[in-house]
């Protein structure tokens, strides 16, 4: 397909496209070694990682306890701000007949469970 007249006025003179071609190409070669570095860093990280967990299995043990309390206390601190909330909205619904109701029953068999 050839180019139009407008294509044709904006095309570059070729010392220009050959500047334009070798940084394209400057920049390629820095973003492969960029890339080269951060595969070394993230290979690396693992091998530490797997190291750790074949070398103490007491500092293992203590940091996955650890962790599983951290977890199980965030869950439990953002299921309780979660149902909460859910209840603080639903509480502004009650004027609604249906639905005032059936919050009504529901908030009954909280309190009756507590």
């Amino acid at each position: 397909m050839p180019l139009t007249d407008d294509q044709k006025r904006r095309m570059l003179p070729s010392k220009h496209r050959q500047r334009e071609i070798e940084k394209q190409s400057d920049e390629n070669d820095r973003f492969h070694a960029l890339l080269d570095k951060l595969e070394d860093v993230t290979t690396n990280g693992r091998l530490k990682d797997m190291a750790f967990h074949f070398t103490d299995t007491k500092q293992v043990v203590k940091s996955n306890l650890i962790a599983g309390i951290a977890r199980g206390v965030g869950l439990t601190i953002g299921v309780a701000l979660f149902v909460s909330i859910l209840l603080a909205i639903l509480n502004l619904f009650e004027p609604l007949p249906i639905i005032g109701e059936w919050l009504a029953n529901l908030a009954n068999i909280i309190e009756a469970n507590r």
